[in-house]
């Protein structure tokens, strides 16, 4: 299995126009690339995808972002956030969630602070897509990610964005 790191630059910062100084994150920005990657997911694979955040506030933000981030497209996707959930319950090509779904063989996005439960044993996904902000704390994140990730075997690809 695959895993890309997509790794967001300066750009991704908002700025203080007094200070010229980089502050907090740009959420808008942040979300506006998982609109773009989510629609590059679809165009490029047959199978779905399953964003995953367990952050419930930046998953109802991320669903309307992906309403209305391009007038010139649509991402059928579904917001479900209940705690438990089977494949039979995946019935658009994007589903957000806030756990991962056993058996899950599509492309997973994960928005998660920690890699998601996987096995080598059972069903894997195609791909997993993990975002890594340039805060402090979403780059040990990653560290972690890439560890997890590494020791099971899985092959890992870096993209810097900026």
């Amino acid at each position: 299995m695959q895993i890309s790191f997509y790794v967001l630059g300066e750009r991704f910062k908002q700025h203080d126009i007094t200070s010229s100084t980089a502050s907090a994150l740009d959420a808008d920005a942040v979300l506006n690339f998982v609109c773009r990657l989510t629609h590059t997911v679809l165009t490029k694979s047959d199978h779905s995808l399953l964003i995953i955040d367990d952050q419930t506030e930046r998953l109802t933000a991320l669903d309307e972002h992906l309403w209305s981030f391009d007038a010139t497209s649509f991402i059928p996707h579904n917001l479900i956030l209940e705690d438990v959930i089977t494949l039979d319950k995946l019935s658009a090509p994007v589903t957000l969630v806030k756990k991962m779904i056993p058996d899950f063989d599509g492309v997973v996005l994960n928005l998660a602070p920690t890699a998601p439960p996987i096995s080598t044993h059972g069903t894997l996904p195609e791909k997993i897509l993990e975002i890594i902000t340039s805060d402090e704390t979403s780059k040990q994140q990653g560290r972690d990610k890439y560890r997890i990730y590494r020791d099971l075997g899985f092959e890992l690809i870096y993209f810097p964005i900026n």
